[in-house]
């Protein structure tokens, strides 16, 4: 148990409980803290100081490093500007312990504060920047539309692309395409429907990652804080690769999949969409009597460009009678499990179906 009863401000600023409590209060700390202030009335205006110098901090100071390095950090400060202030005769012995305490209450501060504000303005605006630079490369005049209402708003591109552009983003594009390729820039959320043409590519730079298209729709969902990027394709297919290399380094992605890039591993993880559509003018109808579930699985796996396979072949023999036309992908899922006594789960995306069979 720390000797907290012995502690002055600067113990208390470099003290992780003591700054949880202040910050992000819980009710085990809060109860604690608050005991111990009654208990040590002798430490209370001390510690309230402390709490107030925390509270007026707008970052949070404590989170990104460690109270040991804060600590090595600010002794290190502190010996240097003693032996400077010693060498110079400019303290005496009964100075030395009020000046270096606040010369130790200030650099703390100091640390704690910079180390904050460079962590937090790299998240905060991590983005701004990418965007700006990406924007500032394009070689032609772009028009920028920003949206910050609730309300998604809709932008026609000269190609007779749409775009719709939702809360919190912004997109910035020329008035006119010229050149080999159709380029835009991305910061935020927002659906493309994209005009087919096989001879000008639709580049969608977002982040630090380019999304080519001929002719297709999805969405490319590119936060202002966090480094993830999500595309998810409804129809067509599309090409999504970091930017400066090969398009053929990414990965391809077609209709109801999407595909998650982690800036910081320079990773990408495919899956599925959450809510699958059927693609192009398929046969749709999905009514069946007395059927293997081989051939509605098939047909599924046809109509919405998904992989469905079970765990155990007997499933396929399984005769399935069942309507479920109108229903979601996942609807027509949990009602041919239910009929097997079975279930399933998406693996990436693979769709994988499990039972023992509908005769065990």
């Amino acid at each position: 148990m720390k000797d907290y009863q012995n502690f002055e401000i600067e113990d208390f600023l470099l003290d992780e409980n003591f700054v949880q409590w202040v910050k992000s209060p819980n009710a085990e700390n809060k109860i604690f803290w608050e005991q111990w202030i009654v208990s040590n009335p002798a430490k209370a205006s001390t510690a309230m100081e402390a709490k107030d110098i925390i509270k007026a901090i707008k970052v949070k100071p404590f989170k990104e490093i460690s109270s040991s390095k804060v600590e090595s950090h600010v002794q290190d400060i502190m010996e240097e500007i003693h032996q400077i202030k010693v060498q110079e005769n400019e303290v005496t012995n009964n100075t030395v312990y009020s000046f270096s305490r606040w010369i130790k209450i200030a650099a703390v501060l100091a640390v704690a504060i910079g180390i904050s504000w460079v962590f937090y303005h790299q998240n905060d605006l991590g983005k701004t920047p990418i965007y700006e630079e990406l924007t500032a490369s394009s070689n032609m005049p772009l028009i920028e539309q920003v949206n910050n209402n609730e309300k998604p708003i809709y932008v026609n591109l000269s190609d007779g692309s749409k775009i719709t552009l939702y809360k919190n983003s912004r997109l910035s594009y020329p008035s006119v395409f010229k050149g080999n390729n159709r380029e835009v820039y991305l910061m935020g959320d927002a659906f493309f429907n994209i005009a087919k043409n096989p001879n000008k590519p639709f580049l969608v730079h977002a982040g630090t990652i380019v999304t080519k298209v001929l002719g297709t729709s999805f969405y490319v969902k590119a936060p202002t804080v966090g480094n993830n990027i999500d595309v998810e394709v409804i129809t067509g297919k599309v090409s999504v690769f970091e930017k400066d290399t090969k398009p053929n380094s990414g990965v391809v992605l077609s209709p109801n999949h999407k595909v998650t890039f982690y800036d910081g591993q320079h990773h990408f993880v495919t899956g599925l969409i959450d809510n699958p559509q059927p693609q192009g003018e398929k046969d749709n109808v999905f009514e069946f009597k007395d059927t293997p579930l081989s051939e509605v699985l098939a047909k599924l796996s046809n109509v919405y460009g998904i992989r469905i396979d079970v765990d155990n072949e007997k499933l396929y023999d399984c005769p399935l009678t069942a309507d479920f036309t109108t229903q979601s992908l996942h609807a027509k899922l949990e009602i041919i499990c239910a009929t097997i006594n079975g279930s399933y789960e998406t693996k990436g995306t693979v769709i994988l179906i499990s039972g023992r069979g509908c005769g065990d």
